[in-house]
């Protein structure tokens, strides 16, 4: 949810040295993201202030430094908000978030509109989901590269690169006024009538040369949990919605655990021709994970040599990880009836650049991201059209 964040200075602090009593401005260039890109960031100075309430008890609050300042440009102020943090004895912690702010949502998306001023796109919700994400993920890594542990370190070199993949994909998502976008009409249907696409910089991610990136954002008529299942079966990747393994067989050759939820998981994934059975064609990379606010399935093409290279100990920190895959919500107003799928992909394009999206990837994204999301809505709405 934060995309950048710098400490301006410390204007005050107690004599122990941590954060106890300190009062930080933040520049939060952060620009809070939602994972769509039809919906723009909110960007903020902030003032923090720290306090240790008891030995087993922090408390973190966070206001806007725009408040101070009334101006009519600005279109969003943080309130007072923060975070109680209790440690508990068994280890564990309670966590209780409140979010307060004021918000200009009139350029937000119709399709977007619930799931933004309902509070699920930035609220407190939101955070926890983020935080119990990113502490089971760091947990994994950790997990497998202590020496006690019977996990595997070869798997966490895997779920490494994983995390780089991830966070190339939540770039893809973030709505950054910094890169240049271009909004994108799609014709034929309704829900599917705008997409963003931009240039990737080779820098942004270990990737092998230019490309471009097309997200849109659709309205489902079924459950996020439905379609978090859909989009992570491999016979539903090469029957229904994957147009680019249709008449492929698609194989789970590796399964890693990935989150206390079933179907958190890092998957190799082999796509081979039902003629020549036992040779992959491609190989993909996975990651499927579901919080009780949110759930992605993200994946990208990998060399079979670069997946066997990291598996038996070697560096994974030249391997491109150009991500494409789904986020799925809860659209706001029905919460478990209507979701919200944002449809990314990503292309290479030698031919790209800043100022140039060549207009044969541009329609050729167009289609793909057009029948993908006319697929998984035929998917998921109609009960036997599952298997």
């Amino acid at each position: 949810m934060v995309s950048k964040a710098k400490v301006l200075g410390v204007l005050s602090t107690q004599s122990q040295g941590d954060y106890n009593g300190a009062l930080q401005v933040d520049y939060m260039a952060v620009e809070f993201h939602a994972p769509s890109p039809l919906v723009a960031n909110r960007k903020c100075h902030l003032a923090r202030y720290s306090r240790r309430l008891n030995n087993d008890a922090w408390g973190v609050v966070d206001v806007s430094l725009e408040s101070l300042s009334p101006n009519p440009l600005i279109k969003y102020r943080r309130k007072s908000s923060g975070r109680l943090i209790e440690r508990f004895r068994d280890g564990l912690c309670k966590v209780t978030w409140v979010e307060h702010c004021d918000a200009d949502n009139s350029s937000v998306p119709e399709v977007c509109r619930y799931f933004v001023t309902s509070g699920h796109a930035y609220g407190a919700e939101q955070w926890l989901s983020s935080l119990v994400r990113q502490h089971e993920r760091l947990t994994n890594i950790r997990v497998r590269h202590d020496p006690k542990s019977q996990l595997s370190t070869r798997e966490a070199n895997l779920l490494i690169l994983v995390d780089q993949m991830m966070r190339n994909f939540w770039r893809n998502l973030s709505f950054s006024r910094k890169n240049r976008r271009m909004l994108v009409s799609l014709s034929g249907d309704e829900n599917i009538n705008k997409a963003i696409i931009r240039f990737v910089k080779e820098k942004e991610g270990r990737r092998p040369g230019p490309a471009l990136v097309m997200a849109a954002t659709i309205r489902i008529l079924a459950s996020a949990r439905r379609i978090f299942y859909f989009l992570q079966d491999e016979n539903s990747r090469s029957k229904k919605w994957d147009i680019l393994s249709h008449g492929h067989i698609v194989q789970q050759t590796r399964s890693i655990s990935n989150g206390c939820v079933a179907g958190n998981r890092v998957s190799v994934l082999e796509m081979k021709s039902p003629k020549d059975p036992d040779r992959a064609v491609k190989t993909l990379l996975q990651e499927c994970f579901s919080t009780f606010a949110c759930s992605y399935v993200t994946f990208t093409p990998v060399e079979a040599s670069s997946i066997n290279m990291i598996l038996n100990g070697g560096d994974s920190d030249n391997v491109p990880v150009p991500p494409s895959g789904f986020s799925i919500l809860p659209d706001g107003l029905t919460r478990d009836e209507v979701s919200l799928v944002t449809i990314v992909f990503q292309i290479l394009d030698s031919a790209a650049s800043p100022m140039c999206f060549p207009t044969h990837s541009v329609y050729g994204m167009i289609k793909l991201i057009t029948e993908t999301a006319k697929a998984i809505t035929a998917g998921v709405v109609d009960p036997y059209n599952m298997g």
